[in-house]
């Protein structure tokens, strides 16, 4: 035998007579397991043979590239003419691999098997599984006679843990389980497929964006070569939900073409830094799946707010934390969060072609901007290494910087390859004799402020006038810190460190406020939540008579009730209206 060892294990008893040969309790070696037969062969036979953990890797020698792994165990029974004999068997396979069923992600699973075979046809019985979910059965018939012919069915649960080492080179992890029925028929090399594909309860982690879909239905239909999706929606885990539909191609030797149309509605995206987005859209995903198939189409952005951070943290250090022995659950997710290596053709991940478009409602706002824009762009690339180019310009907007509010001129949110955008925006006013300019430009995450004038002054100086009309030299020690708090804010200096926010936290108040007026007269206003709705404030001036203490009411939906009091006895209250917009 080609490869394989085989030895007598124990002394047994061959008899020949008539042509007949009688075993009685033949015991071979195999590869460490035993083979044990009994019976007689001639021009009849009537053999049986136990096996007991002989190695499923024996057919690796008649076979190179199977990867079989496993120990098979059970009964043989052979009967009937040696020319035309009929086989019965009942086996089990424990930790049954092959090369392909590892390669589909499929781990060891344990097989249990009957049948017969009988004139070039087997009929047989199966139950697979593998301890994680995996539980089907089935079986049927298969002719062994050229050409091949199949008819099998198999039902029963697949866990779709077995599509982890696919989906985490995508960044991607799916939980889970579907119910298949599955039918084969015809010629084994081109047979046609059958039966259904139900999920309920799926969830889809798509890591490197931060979405994941919850609630995942699926009814799958497939007949003629053609899985057809009869019912496919999700929720999205930060809002809104989808649909889809469509067909894949059953061919592997085609890749599984794919032609299938999603539909997102009330979406929302967040990408946990500076992006905020609601959105809805019809995409499209197609071509061979397992060859970058493209998703296309378009998404339509409601109300989106990139986010200024208002402080950074002075450093972070990395810290690399190893969880050893973990359960295979977290390793799995472990490998859905790594980002992933760039992908290119062939890789399986999907190639981009989508247009985001966004007319208004588009908001960049923090650190004293608050801007409306709108614009559009484009999402090409792959899944795992997006890149977006486009624009949003500036529909209207203001800066506000210590009370003192700037119109921009111009503005803009600029793509160019990366997902954080640039921004570019600029305000101008007058500050006594000179004009002074506000450029904010810069990665969204980490935007620059730049002052200018015209005649050119030093930063500081054109600072000082714009938010208090005078020059540095002329500010009192207040002011002087109110400017350093104001610039520490557009820097987004990390930590509380400026003489406001120390005097904030010190007093155990929510807010301090200096305001200085047209005359150059100087104020303190000082203000506390005594509970959720109610605010106090106290303001103190230099100047008699400036002092007064204000409480606000808020008695929901925008309605406020306000009473004021000042130090020289005069009362007054009223009723207020407010709204976001």
């Amino acid at each position: 035998m080609r490869g394989i060892k085989a030895a007598i294990a124990r002394p047994t008893t061959v008899s020949i007579s008539g042509g007949t040969t009688t075993l009685d309790k033949l015991a071979l070696n195999l590869g460490g397991g035993t083979a044990t037969v009994s019976g007689t062969a001639g021009s009849a036979l009537n053999l049986n043979a136990t096996l007991a953990n002989v190695p499923a890797s024996l057919a690796n020698s008649f076979s190179p590239g199977l990867g079989a792994a496993g120990s098979i165990s059970g009964t043989v029974k052979v009967s009937g003419a040696a020319a035309n004999p009929t086989v019965g068997y009942d086996l089990k396979v424990a930790g049954a691999a092959t090369s392909q069923t590892t390669g589909a992600g499929f781990g060891a699973m344990n097989i249990g098997s009957t049948g017969t075979f009988a004139a070039g046809k087997l009929t047989f019985q199966s139950t697979i599984g593998d301890g994680s979910g995996l539980a089907l059965k089935g079986g049927g018939t298969v002719v062994t006679n050229a050409p091949v012919a199949l008819d099998l069915n198999f039902a029963g649960p697949v866990p779709f843990s077995f599509l982890t080492r696919t989906l985490a080179a995508q960044g991607m992890a799916l939980t889970g389980s579907a119910d298949v029925n599955v039918q084969l028929r015809g010629p084994a090399t081109s047979p046609v497929i059958g039966g259904s594909v139900r999920a309920s309860g799926a969830r889809l982690l798509i890591a490197q964006s931060g979405i994941a879909i919850n609630d995942i239905n699926l009814d799958v239909g497939i007949a003629a070569g053609v899985a057809r999706i009869n019912r496919l929606t999700g929720a999205l885990s930060t809002g809104g939900s989808l649909t889809a539909s469509g067909t894949v191609g059953t061919n592997a030797a085609q890749g599984f073409p794919a032609d299938i149309a999603i539909k997102l509605s009330d979406g929302r995206y967040t990408d946990g830094r500076v992006v905020t987005a609601n959105l809805g859209g019809d995409i499209a995903i197609k071509g061979p799946l397992v060859s970058a198939p493209v998703l296309s189409g378009t998404i339509n952005l409601a109300r989106t707010v990139i986010s200024i951070p208002e402080k950074f943290p002075g450093a972070l250090t990395a810290v690399d934390v190893k969880h050893k022995n973990a359960p295979k659950a977290v390793v799995a997710q472990q490998d859905a969060m790594r980002p992933p290596a760039k992908a290119s053709g062939g890789s399986g991940a999907l190639m981009l072609d989508v247009t985001v478009n966004a007319p208004n409602q588009i908001f960049v706002q923090g650190r004293g901007l608050d801007a409306e824009l709108g614009g559009s762009l484009r999402l090409s690339g792959s899944s795992a290494s997006p890149q977006a180019v486009g624009e949003f310009t500036l529909r209207r907007g203001r800066l506000s910087i210590l009370g003192k509010r700037l119109n921009f001129t111009r503005g803009s949110v600029g793509f160019s390859g990366s997902l954080v955008p640039t921004i570019n925006f600029a305000a101008e006013t007058t500050a006594g004799d000179a004009t002074v300019t506000i450029a904010i430009s810069g990665e969204a995450n980490n935007p620059k402020f730049a002052f200018s004038s015209v005649p050119a002054l030093p930063e500081d100086e054109v600072l000082a006038r714009l938010i208090f009309g005078r020059s540095m030299s002329n500010l009192s020690p207040l002011q002087i810190a109110q400017l350093a708090d104001a610039a520490a804010q557009m820097a987004g200096i990390g930590g509380s460190t400026s003489l406001l926010s120390s005097l904030r936290a010190t007093l155990g108040v929510d807010d301090i406020d200096i305001k200085t007026n047209e005359q150059g007269d100087t104020s303190v206003a000082v203000g506390k939540y005594l509970n959720d709705r109610t605010y106090l404030s106290i303001e103190a001036g230099d100047q008699p008579g400036s002092g007064k203490a204000t409480i606000d009411l808020n008695v929901g939906r925008g309605v406020k009730l306000r009473g004021e009091a000042t130090n020289a006895g005069e009362a007054k209250g009223g009723i207020f209206y407010e709204k976001e917009y």
